[in-house]
């Protein structure tokens, strides 16, 4: 099969392709044909170690898993002999598990408790969304701040992959959103649902006289101790692990400090129930996939690239089998 591949951590010249054998299936696993594969910010900075605290986990001086992708949706080819939910030819959608990384290739072994049943309302395409993206974003909206109607929410980086599905989730749970990103991205986060716009382009975010209950940032543009200042009494500030270098280590100091309102969704939770949660939000008709651009595998350099450049807006996924 072909798989995706990096032996150094560099820009996106240290990528190639390699042949290897489909992955042997170990007890409890699936092997799944993948149809598509969903590009997150996590591949790139895998890819250049950025922020350097990834070499601590991932090699010092290379990449001790050599592959990258988390999302992806197929279908079912074979199972080990004690699995018994999943059958050939399933359609089914998942995230790899932190220790086996690499939905970027023709096949995947994953252990049967990680997947989840690809409603035909959903294409490959827009299933492998519902992964890193959607799961970050449902993490953000609904795990440090009960939301009520009428909570007022500010999203910092409205218009990407997460932001996108977390200005729908604030909606779907009742909140008045405030969507912050450029003016060119309004119309699209304005079709989202976002009440309020603010282009970040014209207008100095921490001089604004509003509060909120809670900020999801998403974009880690500014300190969070001036972020904060945004907020109402027993309001939280919500990180995404966007921040690079020194930023991203004073993240994870201050979210540590229990007297500040400042969470940091560093170790992202990533379940089958957390995924069926989304999966329901989308068959309710309360959020749906944003996808900016569509490559071929072949290209899927050209696709982490232009992840990279942070202007996506939405998703950006990888057709890796036809049909």
């Amino acid at each position: 099969m072909k798989s995706l591949y990096f032996e150094k951590y560099g820009r996106s010249d240290v990528l190639s392709f390699r042949k290897l054998p489909k992955p042997t299936l170990e007890a409890g696993r699936v092997l799944v044909k993948v149809h598509a594969a969903s590009v997150n910010p996590l591949d790139w900075r895998l890819m250049r170690a950025d922020p350097f605290l990834i070499r601590m986990g991932r090699g010092l001086f290379k990449p001790t898993a050599n592959g990258l992708g988390a999302d992806f949706s197929g279908v079912v080819e074979s199972k080990a002999a004690d699995v018994a939910k999943w059958e050939p030819g399933d359609a089914v959608f998942g995230i790899m598990t932190p220790e086996i990384v690499g939905s970027f290739a023709e096949f995947v072994s994953i252990p049967e408790d990680a997947l989840v049943n690809k409603p035909a309302a959903l294409s490959h395409q827009q299933a492998t969304t519902l992964g890193v993206a959607a799961l970050t974003a449902y993490e953000g909206i609904h795990d440090y701040y009960q939301l009520k109607p009428g909570s007022r929410v500010m999203i910092n980086g409205a218009s990407g992959g997460i932001g996108t599905f977390a200005v729908q989730m604030a909606k779907a749970f009742g909140a008045h959103v405030t969507a912050v990103c450029s003016g060119g991205n309004h119309e699209l986060v304005r079709g989202l649902g976002a009440d309020a716009m603010i282009d970040y382009k014209a207008v100095d975010l921490l001089q604004i006289g509003e509060r909120f209950d809670l900020i999801f940032d998403v974009v880690g543009n500014h300190s969070p101790k001036k972020m904060k200042r945004l907020l109402h009494n027993n309001g939280r500030l919500v990180l995404a692990s966007a921040a690079s270098g020194l930023g991203f280590l004073r993240a994870i100091a201050i979210s540590r400090k229990k007297q500040e309102p400042i969470d940091l969704i560093l170790d992202l939770k990533k379940d089958r129930r957390r995924l069926e949660a989304v999966l329901a939000l989308f068959e309710e008709g309360k959020i749906k996939p944003v996808i900016d651009r569509e490559y071929p595998f072949d290209d899927i350099v050209s696709a982490i690239d232009y992840v990279a450049t942070k202007r996506a807006r939405g998703k950006v996924v990888v057709y890796i089998t036809q049909g």
